[in-house]
């Protein structure tokens, strides 16, 4: 897995990754990007901390192909206990805990998805918006409740326990 440290401002900015994570030797994480504990990445993500800093708590899963990235003064926060699905882009923006992020979806700058809440496969959140605790947003608007967490979270459990039992694993020939 590529892990590469970039100069910003002068200032060398290299990766911090518990090590109780699994990456993906396929995945790259570049510059300032701060990963905490059982974090699973997996095939072709990219986590780039380059205009900003990417702050990363535990337990998050990410899923194959999504892109986690920042702004010119937007830096990117993701807290515990996150699933983000394949192929979404959170670019500048702040998850805080238990929430989804469905498949394809798109976060934009500075935009902030509450706990417990989810955001819809396909979706596309503009600069700014707020996703409320519980809700989901689906399309490009919010939509009610959301009373899948449950269901949800069953999913990121086992995501993360596949992921998790792969850290150790070795290529075979």
């Amino acid at each position: 897995m590529p892990i590469i440290s970039i100069e910003v401002n002068g200032k060398l900015k290299t990766p911090e990754i518990d090590p109780s994570c699994w990456i993906s030797d396929s995945a790259w994480i570049i510059g300032d990007v701060t990963m905490g504990p059982e974090n699973v990445v997996y095939q072709g993500v990219i986590i780039r901390g380059d205009f900003a800093r990417v702050k990363i708590g535990a337990k998050n899963v990410f899923q194959d192909a999504c892109i986690i990235n920042t702004a010119e003064g937007c830096s990117t926060r993701i807290g515990d206990n996150n699933l983000i699905g394949f192929s979404a882009i959170v670019h500048g923006a702040t998850l805080k805990n238990n929430t989804v992020v469905g498949i394809q979806s798109v976060l934009m700058i500075m935009s902030t998805v509450q706990n417990d809440a989810m955001v819809g496969a396909t979706s596309f959140v503009p600069m700014r918006a707020k996703i409320p605790v519980g809700q989901k947003w689906i399309g490009r608007e919010l939509k009610g409740e959301n009373t899948q967490g449950k269901l949800w979270e069953l999913g990121r459990q086992s995501w993360q326990k596949m992921g998790l039992a792969m850290k150790d694993q070795k290529e075979k020939p």
